[in-house]
């Protein structure tokens, strides 16, 4: 059925005259005749009986008006529905991240977002690197921030900030003068797949340290704990270590290779529909400060 013919079948029942529904509908009275006759083609049948000097409907025409409200009130409670979705008043939206970013760097965005946005459902997935790209890449997530570099030509990939990293010992190791003995100690890294371990082992191997003893764990706050108990030294993002490091339990190490950072990096996959929910997000993510 012809939703078009259906709404000006409606206005003219509704208004009993087809030069009213014109006006109404803002078309010409042949337009409307002609729109009626073509629906009652359509359904085989006749709608108003053309023998009374005023528009009455048939008893088919009775049903189909009633019917026809009702549809055209779907139709317009779906409009209303969808415009919700591009204001932003409902929905719903699923960010992948990183561990350490999703840990970290999200919390205070998605609270802001939350507060300017309550209707929108979101959902939070944490993952390494390698995982939120495929995730991003199978159309599960509609924002991915990542902390490390991203090779694949299907993804799209954009520096979102920089990350300071730091080496931490604990208290009693740095007190031994650990760097007499770089090449023997126990390293704790994250898993392949993170951007920590790429980022670990590029820094390692600037020191000349290319297969080193070690310890592999799934997150960044594991190697911080593993590093406070004795296992061996660590290279995490700054702020995964900042209280510990405040509480004493573990102490920064100067590396022989200067100043440590990392670009974290927002992910897209090109081509593909964005929807009004990811783009606010993106935009706040471009407005956050260190």
């Amino acid at each position: 059925m012809n939703l078009h013919l259906l709404k000006i079948f409606v206005q003219a029942a509704q208004t009993q005259s087809f030069t009213k529904a014109a006006d109404a509908l803002e078309i010409t009275q042949p337009a409307v005749s002609k729109g009626v006759r073509e629906l009652e083609s359509q359904l085989d049948t006749v709608l108003f009986d053309r023998r009374a000097k005023q528009v009455k409907l048939t008893e088919a025409g009775e049903l189909l008006f009633q019917y026809g409200q009702s549809l055209l009130a779907i139709e317009k409670e779906a409009e209303e529905a969808l415009y919700s979705f591009n204001d932003l008043k409902r929905g719903s939206l699923t960010i992948g991240a990183s561990t350490t970013v999703a840990s970290y760097w999200l919390p205070p965005l998605i609270s802001a977002f939350r507060s300017k946005y309550p209707g929108i459902d979101i959902r939070l997935s944490g993952a390494n690197t390698e995982q939120i790209s495929r995730q991003l890449l199978a159309c599960e997530i509609d924002v991915a921030v990542v902390e490390g570099e991203v090779k694949d030509p299907r993804l799209e990939s954009r520096p979102w900030r920089e990350e300071e990293m730091v080496a931490i010992g604990a208290p009693y190791v740095v007190a031994q003068s650990w760097e007499d003995e770089i090449q023997s100690w126990t390293w704790v890294l994250r898993e392949i797949g993170s951007g920590s371990r790429a980022v670990s082992e590029r820094l390692l191997s600037n020191m000349g340290i290319r297969t080193p003893q070690f310890i592999e764990v799934n997150s960044n706050e594991a190697i911080v704990q593993m590093v406070a108990n004795g296992v061996g030294l660590g290279i995490v993002p700054r702020i995964c270590a900042r209280d510990q490091i405040a509480l004493g339990r573990v102490q920064r190490i100067s590396l022989p290779i200067g100043q440590m950072k990392r670009t974290l990096y927002r992910l897209r996959l090109p081509l593909r529909p964005v929807s009004a929910a990811a783009l606010a997000f993106e935009g706040m993510l471009g407005t956050q400060t260190a």
